[in-house]
């Protein structure tokens, strides 16, 4: 059984719209996989994201989680956001802690562990308006992983930061979901390409809104991989321009749309 399913998920955020969100989209993910999804903006990755994170539901079809329908948030799903979503009034330290309590656990030896392992132990008693923004998502994901949830959302959590801190965070994910020996499930929505292909076991093309999924492409590339080796490799190159290639015809089938007088 598959950990989560989208099946035949529409999404209207108004009575009176005609166009909705997401339309008739069917996806499964197993546990343990690490997914990425990219598409154009407003396709609908976000609105998956709170699908599945419990924070709104379909307009029609169902949601599940381990073969039971979602009806809202819960401590199996740790959400990740573009921008940090930390407690402003707390420190890095007890925004940790508090991840902890939530998990049964509010140790501060362990919410300092926490910290140490993202590289940010220093700034344990700082708040997040003092901290840069690649110590501000080392902390939320840190906080993320202190849930011990088994599944992880996260919308383009690096899309903020600088590209040292983007390599940084990425091999920094990577390395939690991993130590997660195959139970820790990602769910990643994001607009790099490279990004998508150097974490993903599946990418999930979208097309423009409405949102439907595309295609689901395989990442063929065993663990643990190498950046630098990997794009110089045919297969990433290749599969590189498949997805390039989708996007463009997508874009150019909205654009002639629109030279139609359809509208987007």
């Amino acid at each position: 059984m598959a950990l989560l399913t989208l099946e035949g998920i529409s999404l209207s955020y108004s009575r009176e719209s005609n166009r909705p969100a997401l339309d008739n989209v069917s996806l499964t993910i197993q546990e343990g996989e690490f997914i990425a999804v990219v598409g154009p903006s407003g396709c609908g990755k976000s609105s998956t994201i709170a699908l599945l994170a419990g924070l709104i539901e379909p307009s029609s079809g169902t949601v599940l989680l381990d073969g039971k329908p979602i009806h809202g948030p819960g401590p199996d799903r740790a959400v990740v956001f573009q921008d940090y979503s930390l407690f402003p009034w707390m420190t890095a330290l007890d925004n940790i802690k508090f991840a902890l309590k939530r998990a049964g656990a509010a140790g501060k030896k362990q919410a300092l562990d926490y910290l140490k392992l993202v590289g940010v132990a220093d700034a344990a008693h700082k708040y997040p308006g003092e901290l840069s923004g690649g110590m501000k998502q080392r902390v939320a994901i840190a906080r993320a992983f202190a849930l011990g949830a088994p599944v992880y959302l996260m919308d383009e959590p690096f899309g903020a930061v600088d590209a040292k801190n983007r390599i940084y965070l990425q091999d920094l994910l990577l390395r939690l979901w991993q130590e997660g020996g195959g139970k820790k499930t990602v769910f990643l929505v994001t607009h790099d390409i490279d990004e998508a292909i150097y974490l993903a076991d599946r990418i999930v093309i979208f097309t423009p809104g409405p949102g439907k999924v595309r295609r689901i492409l395989e990442v063929p590339f065993d663990r643990p991989r190498k950046r630098n080796y990997l794009v110089h490799d045919k297969k990433y190159q290749e599969l590189r321009n498949d997805i390039l290639s989708l996007l463009q015809d997508d874009l150019i089938g909205e654009l002639a749309k629109v030279e139609g007088g359809e509208g987007i």
